[in-house]
Order: structure tokens, then C-alpha cells, then sequence
């Protein structure tokens, strides 16, 4: 008996030994695989984490210093560079009988280049990024997030050169598998994210609801972008129209549904306390001063005096093949603005997904005209 015992815990020991080398091996392993397997056998990106740490008590696993390049291109800052990202079983939706998982990036920064030379262009369209996705974690993503992040757009235009960083980005993509009870609508997942642009002086905020296991999804989302100073866009006002903004700040409101590629929903700008001409302004060309004095007498006539804006509302629908807007019905709605009622600085709530769905392939209502012109 005593040899016997001896003998058990020999294996025991062994046993305990074998596990714990496996335990501290495990994240080397995991390491080794993301970089040579999976992250430098993209088509067109490769990759790179520094480090990797695994909760197996919570089913999780830890990437640390994610980056990710465009191959050949001659941009400096990486299409993907995340601080930390965790890829864990997301527990919630076992008690709805699903067995899928959640991603959270901190402090990610996406880089987005537009360009006509693909050496200085990464917009992600070049891959795969679900193939990617599922060799990060092999079960179906039902939450996506990214929390204190940065999304840059460069060169949207190629002249004049504009830039877009949107800082303190947060995402969230929640009940993408549709696994939650009670949600198994037309539009199951939710979507949420807020940003501010320090450059533009605006700030983003954007909700939705949708579909996304649809090769083309479904969604209804509004959509604000709120106090961005007009000055800031002086680059593209000077390329497009010769002019340049003296003061003013601009937000924009939006609301659209879309169903099997049909949409409906518009655009609302709303500029207040706007100058364009100002009588002061030094070595501005004899052309410029015409523009700017008489762009300045249209806009007070479309001006709504009393709480000194100029706005309207483009109405916007149609299919993804063909995109439909009504210029009568956006220059009544800014005499409207400027005559009859000034329009609000909120959402009409006036796009319904459900109204979409009585009214297929973008077919307005109400003999011909878009709905919710109420202010």
C-alpha cells in the first residue's frame, strides 16, 4: 500500500507539474499562433501583439499591443493599433441558450487613408475582416466595443488635403447574433457611438438599431453631429466656392431606415450666427468680395432673423443604386426655416423603420411628398 500510495502521488505531482508548465506555456503558444498563423497570413494587411494573457477561469484571453499595416503602403501610422483587447465567452447569453463570445478594444485608433495611389490608401475594403474575426475567437461575436478610442479619416479629398480624427470614440454593437430574448424583431441589434472632433470643434452621436446578419443590413439610426465651427471648413469652402467663412458653428441632424437596400430619411443642417462678408478682411482678391457680399444678402434672406440661422431639410430616398433628392422641398423647407417656423436644433422623429416597411423600395407617402416636414 505504501507503494502504491507513493506511486499516486508521483503521478499526482507529475500531473499538477505538467499542468501548471502547460499553463505558463499556454500564452506563448497563443502568442506564437496570432503572430505566424493567423495575422501574417492576411491577403493584403499584417499583423502584430506583443503579448497575450489568458483568464481561462472566465473563458477569456487578453491581446496586448494589436497593430496592423497595410502591406506596401507608405503611410506612417498602422490601419489598426489597439492597446488592449480582450475576447472572452460572453456569459449573459448562455442563459438564452447561445454560446458565443464578446470582443472590447481600449484605447484602439483606427487609421482610414483615402487616396488615388494605393500607397498611401488602407480602407479595410481590402480584406476580410470576418475571416479575421473568426480565427481571433472561434465562436460567433454576439458584442462588439471600443472604449476611449481615436478613428482618423486622411486626405478625404484629395484637394484640398482633409483630415477627420474623431477622439474619445466609443462603440458598442450589442445582440449581433440575435440571441437575446425578447429581441428577435426585423432589427434585433443595437448600435451606439459618440465621439467628439477636436479640429472641427463638433461633437458625434449616433444610434441605431439593425440587422446584421444580412449580406446588405437592415437599420433605422439617428444621427447628430452637433457645434462645429465653420471656420474649421474654410479649406473646403475656399476650394469649392472661392469663399471662406468669417464666424458661425453648423450642426447636422439625420434619420434614415433601410430595408432590402430601399431607404428613406434626410439631412438637416442648421447653421446660426453665420457671417460670410466681413468689411475688414485684408487682402482678399476683388472676386472673393463680390462672392462673399452677395452670398452674404442670400443668406439673410433665407435667415430666420429672430434666432439668427439659416436652415432646411433634404429629404433623401431611393435604392443603394440610386439615390433620389428633392431640391424643390429642400429650398421650401429653408424659406419655411426662415418665414414660417424655425426648425429645432433636434431630430424630427419623423423616419420610421416600420413606415419603411408598409412602403417598400423607397416609395413616398402623401402624394409625392416626404414625411415629418414639421420642424
Amino acid at each position: 500500500m505504501k507503494a502504491l500510495k507513493k506511486k499516486l502521488y508521483r503521478w499526482l505531482l507529475i500531473g499538477v507539474i505538467a499542468l501548471v508548465a502547460v499553463r505558463l506555456a499556454l500564452p506563448y503558444a497563443v502568442k506564437w499562433y496570432l503572430n505566424n498563423q493567423v495575422l501574417n497570413h492576411m491577403e493584403a494587411y499584417r499583423g502584430h501583439v506583443d503579448d497575450v494573457d489568458l483568464s481561462l477561469w472566465r473563458g477569456a484571453y487578453t491581446i496586448q499591443g494589436l497593430k496592423i499595416v497595410k502591406i506596401g503602403t507608405r503611410l506612417e501610422a498602422p490601419f489598426v493599433d489597439v492597446e488592449e483587447m480582450d475576447l472572452s465567452v460572453q456569459w449573459k447569453a448562455l442563459f438564452d441558450g447561445a454560446i458565443v463570445g464578446e470582443v472590447e478594444c481600449r484605447h484602439p485608433s483606427v487609421h482610414f487613408a483615402f487616396s488615388d495611389s494605393e500607397e498611401a490608401s488602407q480602407t479595410g475594403t481590402e480584406e476580410d475582416w470576418v475571416e479575421v474575426v473568426k480565427s481571433l475567437m472561434p465562436i460567433r461575436m454576439n458584442r462588439f466595443a471600443m472604449i476611449d478610442g481615436r478613428v482618423a479619416l486622411t486626405n478625404v479629398l484629395a484637394k484640398p488635403s482633409t483630415d477627420l480624427p474623431l477622439e474619445g470614440f466609443n462603440l458598442e454593437i450589442r445582440n449581433i447574433q440575435n440571441v437575446a430574448a425578447g429581441k428577435d424583431g426585423a432589427l434585433p441589434s443595437s448600435v451606439t457611438a459618440s465621439g467628439f472632433a477636436p479640429d472641427y470643434g463638433g461633437r458625434l452621436s449616433f444610434t441605431a438599431d439593425a440587422n446584421l446578419l444580412k449580406n446588405i443590413p437592415d437599420f433605422d439610426y439617428n444621427m447628430r453631429f452637433e457645434n462645429v465651427e465653420l471656420t474649421s471648413l474654410n479649406p473646403l469652402a475656399m476650394y469649392y466656392s472661392g469663399m471662406d467663412f468669417e464666424k458661425g458653428i453648423v450642426s447636422v441632424y439625420s434619420e434614415m431606415a433601410m430595408q432590402d437596400g430601399a431607404f428613406e430619411g434626410y439631412i438637416k443642417p442648421l447653421v446660426r450666427d453665420m457671417r460670410i462678408f466681413g468689411w475688414r478682411e485684408k487682402g482678399r482678391p476683388l472676386g472673393q468680395w463680390f462672392r462673399e457680399f452677395f452670398s452674404e444678402g442670400i443668406q439673410e434672406i433665407f435667415e430666420n432673423q429672430k434666432k439668427q440661422q439659416f436652415a432646411t431639410r433634404v429629404p433623401i430616398s431611393g435604392e443603394l443604386s440610386k439615390v433620389k433628392t428633392d431640391i424643390w422641398l429642400t429650398i421650401v423647407n429653408a424659406f419655411k426655416n426662415a418665414y414660417i417656423r424655425a426648425f429645432e436644433y433636434k431630430l424630427d422623429q419623423s423616419i420610421d423603420f416600420e413606415d419603411l416597411q408598409k412602403h417598400p423600395k423607397g416609395q413616398k407617402k402623401n402624394n409625392g411628398e416626404m414625411p415629418g416636414l414639421s420642424p
